[in-house]
């Protein structure tokens, strides 16, 4: 009996299966089950969000516009697992020339992801609506209520942020619905528009990044802005002269030392709130008004609105 023994152990040897000491059992062959290793391509969505955040493009359905509107959306990693956790939530608006994909485009979820990975800001939800590539086609929203026909089309852009837009996305995401974790910036005349919904709507968004705003005035050069009389109550100019809701606001605004498009009213807006004793973060970087800029500066930003905005 030995000789077919030490057979049998020889082969169980060769074949990788573990031998165990007397008393020998009647063996069974089993197969050994095969895990593949995971691979990005593979991942479920819930480990997707685990490890990173997502991006994706949404719609809803705006009453002020009487439109379905597109936008991206950024939700931290650990969203779909840590289901009792709420986020504060930033929105982005995009430049004259830009779209709902601008801010991605930029960068901004792998930089969210890096950022949040590496505790160097918080889990945030990241909303950056359209504004520029309306459905209905057209100008431009600049992100304000348009003034009446005859002298324009009379849309409603400035409500569809404020009212319909927050309150879509605090119904359906888990945001922390309250205004001191709710922020609002952009750039260009996304930067334009964010100032004027935190000055109109302090009850609504308790910090504001304005990065190389435009300042665009009802000079009549377009027909939306209707006139100076009817654009004081968009026009973050007039709004820091005229009331005080500016201190119910964390402010930030920046330039590029190269920006020859909108470089001096920058300063001179700048030099107004300092005129004015309103505490503003004030910061100059090197570069244009011009995509390459706001990319470079795109973690400053979102430190910043991190820093300032409540969480859980």
């Amino acid at each position: 009996m030995k000789a077919p023994i030490r057979v049998v152990l020889f082969i169980l040897i060769g074949c990788g299966c573990v031998v165990r000491p007397m008393p020998i059992p009647v063996l069974v062959a089993t197969p050994t089950p095969t895990v593949a290793a995971p691979s990005d391509n593979v991942l479920t969505q819930t480990t997707l969000l685990a490890e990173r955040g997502e991006c994706s493009e949404q719609s809803f359905y705006s009453a002020a516009l009487g439109e379905q509107m597109s936008f991206s959306l950024y939700l931290p990693p650990g969203y779909l697992d840590e289901t009792d956790r709420r986020y504060p939530t930033v929105y982005l608006l995009s430049g004259g020339g830009g779209n709902y994909k601008e801010w991605v485009e930029y960068g901004i979820c792998p930089q969210m992801d890096q950022l949040v990975l590496s505790d160097q800001l918080q889990p945030m939800i990241v909303v950056m609506p359209s504004g520029n590539d309306n459905p209905a086609v057209g100008t431009g929203s600049y992100w304000f209520n348009h003034a009446l026909p005859p002298a324009s089309d009379g849309k409603r852009w400035g409500d569809y942020i404020w009212e319909d837009m927050v309150t879509d996305i605090d119904s359906k995401y888990r945001t922390l619905p309250q205004r001191a974790s709710r922020a609002i910036g952009g750039l260009s005349a996304g930067g334009q528009g964010a100032l004027t919904h935190a000055l109109t709507h302090p009850e609504v968004f308790s910090v504001v990044g304005a990065h190389s705003p435009s300042f665009r005035r009802a000079d009549g050069s377009i027909a939306e802005f209707g006139d100076q009389t009817y654009y004081d109550q968009y026009d973050p100019i007039w709004l820091v002269n005229n009331t005080q809701t500016w201190r119910q606001l964390a402010i930030w605004m920046d330039d590029g030392d190269s920006d020859t498009q909108w470089g001096s009213a920058i300063l001179d807006f700048h030099v107004l709130l300092t005129s004015l004793d309103i505490p503003h973060d004030w910061h100059i970087y090197p570069g244009a008004h011009a995509p390459a800029y706001w990319m470079a500066n795109l973690p400053q930003y979102l430190q910043w609105y991190s820093s300032k905005l409540t969480g859980q």
